[in-house]
């Protein structure tokens, strides 16, 4: 009874011993945590492009007849410029914009008139964008800036005893009325259309009719174009 008894334990003990040793060997299972997951930065987001023609559609203030002949009125333009979304509703954009330019010629082979002038402007515009329906989103908005004005006159006539008149530049303050609808064509183009009101109250122009300086020009356009969001 003894004996079978040693016996026991010496089976036990051995077992144990084993079953140490086994667990001084194991290895716990290595744990590598999940890397995370890499997302890359939108570059330009928020950020569009934008590029327009206008026409004009009130008469331009250089719109006279002399000697018979008339004037010739380019009321097309064009402006490019970028943008920015602040929000889902507010936006602004820089615009360099052709505003439109007037010419005249008499040549009577004796008296001779010519003249040009050109307007060009850099306005910075703010708009409410007033939710979109059906993929349609209208807007208002307003601005102001500069106008640049260049008018060059040249005369040549022994009859009337003119002596030629020197080019003139004028830089003025302008500020425009907005309001349009903006239709998105795919995810990232949209077409605009609309109008603005653009005024310089101080831009200096002569009223051939009185032969006096006038003050304040103001400009009705009809815009075209196309955005396209950096994003």
């Amino acid at each position: 009874m003894y004996k079978f008894s040693s016996t026991l334990i010496l089976i036990v003990a051995g077992a144990a011993l084993a079953t140490s040793a086994g667990a001084a060997d194991y290895d716990p299972p290595i744990v590598i945590e999940e890397a995370p997951q890499y997302v890359p930065v939108e570059f330009g987001s928020g950020w569009y492009l934008r590029g327009d023609v206008t026409y004009s559609v009130n008469d331009s203030v250089y719109d006279f007849s002399l000697f018979g002949e008339e004037a010739d009125n380019n009321r097309f333009g064009g402006s490019i410029g970028v943008g920015y979304h602040f929000t889902d509703m507010l936006r602004a954009d820089v615009n360099l914009a052709y505003i439109g330019d007037d010419s005249f010629d008499y040549d009577n082979g004796v008296d001779s008139v010519s003249g040009e002038n050109r307007v060009l402007g850099a306005i910075v515009n703010g708009y409410v964008d007033l939710g979109t329906f059906v993929g349609i989103t209208p807007y208002v908005g307003a601005g102001a800036g500069l106008v640049f004005s260049k008018h060059e006159l040249e005369v040549d006539s022994p009859t009337l005893n003119t002596p030629p008149s020197p080019s003139d530049r004028q830089y003025k303050f302008a500020y425009t009325l907005n309001a349009g609808v903006n239709y998105q064509v795919t995810k990232n183009v949209s077409l605009d259309v609309g109008y603005q009101y653009l005024n310089s109250p101080s831009l200096e122009y002569l009223d051939v009719s009185s032969n006096t300086v006038e003050d304040g020009v103001d400009y009705h356009q009809v815009k075209v174009g196309l955005r396209y969001d950096l994003w």
